[in-house]
């Protein structure tokens, strides 16, 4: 099967901002991170930078220092919600030039079996609802409530996020299933995560369609695998 996508090379001008930003989402003051986002904001900041290259990457600096011990679970939990409203509170603002909603097809977003940070697949989201998909998020990943809704509903791409190879061997089992059940018999695959910068072979491996590394270039890839003409994301 062949497969397509892309990958984007961190933005090093930002690493001082991630660093500062996570050691503010684990500090004990419940106001620093919106006092935090705002000054970015009113820097000029957009609400798409902040969302890829902020909170993406603080979200996964939660996970490495949850897996390393350096943070405790509380901590990791609290400050995982911290980003969480923080991206409720800019999606109107990170939204409000987005196509005409539905208008790209129909998402169904997941993360493989066994992953325990969901952060980076509600930012994903948001970008594909800007970008004019039907975006059905699924924040808990369960075989078989996958397998019932692509046998429901027409789903024009199934994404998928995957930050450690272990869960390999389960995801390509269900995308196999997917695809034999699937009301949508051209369902396309799209798998993410810096993994993918690494090791693109894996996406074979899986049985999907394409990959990506970061929200913006996921956009880019699912309109390739619909065929639709691409855009210049802001």
């Amino acid at each position: 099967m062949s497969s397509s996508g892309l990958a984007r090379e961190e933005r090093p001008e930002t690493a001082r901002v991630v660093i500062d930003f996570t050691d503010t989402i684990l500090s004990a003051d419940e106001s620093a991170p919106g006092v935090f986002v705002r000054a970015l904001l009113r820097d000029g900041m957009s609400p798409s930078a902040i969302l890829e290259q902020v909170f993406a990457p603080a979200a996964r600096i939660l996970g490495e220092r949850w897996e390393s011990d350096d943070c405790s679970f509380y901590e990791v939990t609290i400050a995982s919600g911290h980003i969480q409203r923080l991206v409720r509170a800019i999606s109107p603002l990170f939204l409000s030039d987005r196509v005409q909603f539905g208008s790209m097809g129909r998402m169904l977003l997941t993360c493989a079996p066994g992953e325990q940070h969901t952060l980076g697949t509600l930012i994903v989201a948001e970008h594909f609802i800007r970008d004019g998909w039907d975006v059905h998020l699924m924040t808990i990943y369960s075989s078989d409530i996958l397998l019932d809704m692509v046998r429901k509903a027409d789903y024009d791409c199934l994404g998928v996020s995957v930050s450690c190879s272990q869960y390999v061997p389960g995801l390509r089992s269900d995308i196999r299933r997917v695809r034999q059940v699937s009301r949508n018999a051209d369902i396309r695959v799209l798998v993410g995560g810096h993994l993918f910068g690494t090791d693109s072979s894996l996406v074979e491996q899986l049985g999907a369609d394409g990959f990506a590394t970061d929200a913006d270039s996921a956009v880019v890839v699912a309109r390739r695998l619909r065929g639709v003409s691409e855009l210049s994301l802001g």
